[in-house]
Formats: structure tokens, C-alpha cells, sequence
């Protein structure tokens, strides 16, 4: 089991990793005396993980809800708030989010709008929420055809990563996941980048050591950006890269594939776009592109549905004064925010992954 603590200006918790460590969650529970808890449990987990869930949950109340981004919506948010105060809640209770990443997202935005913010339990599920969504706070739901652009920045009270749930998860999952843990290397640290490229095959196949340490490095590596900057006003902005397109990647496929390899594919369309900037060269544009690929299928995109993604990347949330802004590659393990983007670098960079298909 690891431990990596985290320290914010107004909260110090901790993010607990390791295999089999539910029984450590009611241990914390017991310790902080909170008054009821409440778990918001995605349904395929429930019925993945019933037994394993049952002797944490007890008879406490709880909630099932359908997984998928879809459900990101006020109408879902509106259900949970409601059990939340047929359930009795007060300001000492918890809320327990076990989860991906929309459980987390929903499941934290309940916890802080509920009598202006009740105790916060994170249990991600998945690789991508456990490398994640999970660690920084940011709770968020989705509102039309944009995505998180609801949400509020709300610390957990812990984070329990629990290596167990991953075993029940699809390749696609654990692809979604790598697709984020490699966006690490690529921000922060070259050499974990090539770590993961050479170990990849144990990645996929869950070999435990290299799974935990990939997992604790990864979080290691947020933690330290949003120990810096919290409310996302400065260096935490770099952890966008590959998110700009690869927001208008879901929306263009109503969320039909994962948010990892919505965001490899973003990675390598806005490594195209630095490339044709003179800002990295053939060698690494080409390194990035080859990880993205195993990562995730690239659809050949008409320049139609280009042109409705170039839609999407106008409402996001980084874009100041009417520019588009994106986070692009300048050097291994180097990154810059750039706030000129122009549509015609957005089709350049996916011609440029698609010659490369």
C-alpha cells in the first residue's frame, strides 16, 4: 500500500493506493465520526463488486446510477440531492463516490452543493478516474452540448485507489486510463513516458507492481500541479493537453467511445498542430503519435465533422477573449499554453495524423 499526501491552502488529505483496501475506507469512516454515509455507487460496479460492497456499505443508504456520460446531466443531479435529503443527510455526513470518473464528478458536485458542502469520499473504479479525475478536486456535470461546464472545485476528505476494481474492466478502460497517464509523460516527465511505452503490454495485462507504481507516479505527478495551482488560474492549465480536441472528439461521437482515447487522439492532433509550428520535431511528433495510436482507433473525420468539433473547442472553458487556446508539445516532457489556435491549424493537425494511418 502507498500513501501520497496532498497539500492545498485550505486542506491536507490523503490518496491511499494499493490492492484489496476497501476495509481501510471504514476504518477512516469510524475515525472521523462522520454522522451518516451516504454512497452514490455506479451500477456496474454494484453488480460487479456486490459482496466485496455490501460489508463496507452495511445498511446504509445508498444510490445506483447508470454509468456513462450521458448521465452527466442537472436532471441526474437534481435525483441525487434529493435521496441525499430523503436520506436525512446533515452538515457532518459523507458522501461516498465509488466510481468512475462521472460518478466522481457528480458524486462531488452533490457533496458540495448539499447544505453548502457535506464530507467527500472519493473510490474511483476505473484507471482513468483513478489517475485522474479522482485527484484535484473538480466536480463537474455537463449542460447541453458542453461538457463540464458545470461544476464547482471541492476537495475530497480521502482517496482510496483500490487495484482490485480494475480486474473487471474491459482493454478499452484500461486504454482510456493509459491515455491520461501518458499525457503525464509527455507534460512532465519524458522518461515515465518511455517507461510506459516499454512496459505497456504489463500495463495492459494489470501486472500489479507496475500498475501500482505507474498509478502512484501519475497521481504523484498531478498532485504536485495542483498543489501549485488549485483553481486551475496558472500551471495547472497544462494537464489540459490533448483535452481541447479531444472534448469535441466525444461530442462529435455522443460519447460513444472513452474519454483516454478521446484525449490520445486529441494528444495527436495537437501535437500535429506544434509540429507544423516548427515546435517539436519529426522524431517526437512521431513518438507521440505512435503511443496515441495503440492507444486508440483514429476515424478518418470529414472536414464536416471537423468543422463541428471546431465547434465544440469555441465554448471551452480555457479560451480567453474570443481565441481558442490549447496546450501544445514544445519539447519532451515540455509543454506551452498557446492562446491563437486558428481553425485551419485544427485541420492541419488531423490531416497530419491522418496521413501517418
Amino acid at each position: 500500500m502507498k500513501i501520497i499526501n496532498i497539500h492545498l491552502p485550505q486542506k491536507t488529505y490523503d490518496i491511499v493506493i494499493g490492492n484489496s483496501i476497501t476495509e481501510e475506507v471504514s476504518a477512516f469512516i469510524d475515525t472521523r465520526k462522520y454522522s451518516k454515509a451516504f454512497y452514490l455507487i455506479d451500477q456496474a460496479v454494484y453488480r460487479l463488486h456486490e459482496s466485496k460492497l455490501r460489508e463496507m456499505i452495511g445498511d446504509s443508504p445508498y444510490k445506483c446510477i447508470v454509468s456513462g456520460e450521458t448521465y452527466k446531466t442537472l436532471k441526474t443531479l437534481e435525483s441525487i440531492l434529493d435521496k441525499m435529503v430523503k436520506s436525512h443527510l446533515d452538515r457532518h455526513s459523507v458522501l461516498v463516490a465509488i466510481g468512475g470518473g462521472v460518478v466522481g464528478d457528480i458524486g462531488g458536485l452533490a457533496a458540495s452543493l448539499f447544505m453548502r458542502g457535506i464530507g467527500l469520499i472519493q473510490i474511483p473504479t476505473t484507471l482513468l478516474s483513478q489517475v485522474d479525475s479522482s485527484v484535484g478536486g473538480k466536480t463537474a456535470i455537463n449542460l447541453g452540448h458542453i461538457k463540464n461546464i458545470v461544476g464547482t472545485f471541492y476537495q475530497p476528505d480521502g482517496v482510496f485507489i483500490d487495484t482490485v476494481f480494475l480486474e473487471t474492466l474491459p482493454q478499452q478502460e484500461i486504454l482510456s486510463g493509459l491515455g491520461e497517464m501518458v499525457k503525464y509523460g509527455f507534460i512532465l516527465d519524458y522518461h515515465f513516458f518511455e517507461m510506459l511505452r516499454d512496459r505497456f503490454d504489463d500495463l495492459i495485462s494489470l501486472e500489479e507492481s507496475v500498475i501500482i507504481e505507474s498509478i502512484s507516479r501519475s497521481i504523484a505527478f498531478k498532485t504536485k500541479v495542483v498543489s501549485e495551482d488549485e483553481k486551475e488560474s496558472s500551471i495547472r492549465k497544462i494537464l489540459n493537453f490533448g483535452h481541447t480536441v479531444g472534448h469535441g472528439v466525444e461530442l462529435q461521437s455522443a460519447f460513444q467511445g472513452s474519454h483516454g482515447q478521446a484525449v490520445a487522439i486529441g494528444m495527436a492532433v495537437e501535437g500535429g498542430i506544434a509540429y507544423h509550428r516548427g515546435y517539436i520535431s519529426d522524431t517526437y511528433f512521431k513518438s507521440i503519435l505512435s503511443i496515441c495510436h495503440r492507444i486508440a482507433f483514429f476515424p478518418d473525420y470529414s472536414d464536416e465533422e471537423i468543422r463541428d468539433m471546431i465547434c465544440v473547442m469555441r465554448h471551452d472553458k480555457k479560451n480567453t477573449s474570443g481565441q481558442m487556446t490549447m496546450v501544445l508539445p514544445k519539447s519532451e516532457g515540455k509543454v506551452i499554453i498557446v492562446n491563437d489556435i486558428q481553425e485551419e491549424e485544427i485541420y492541419i493537425g488531423f490531416r497530419s495524423i491522418k496521413d501517418d494511418n
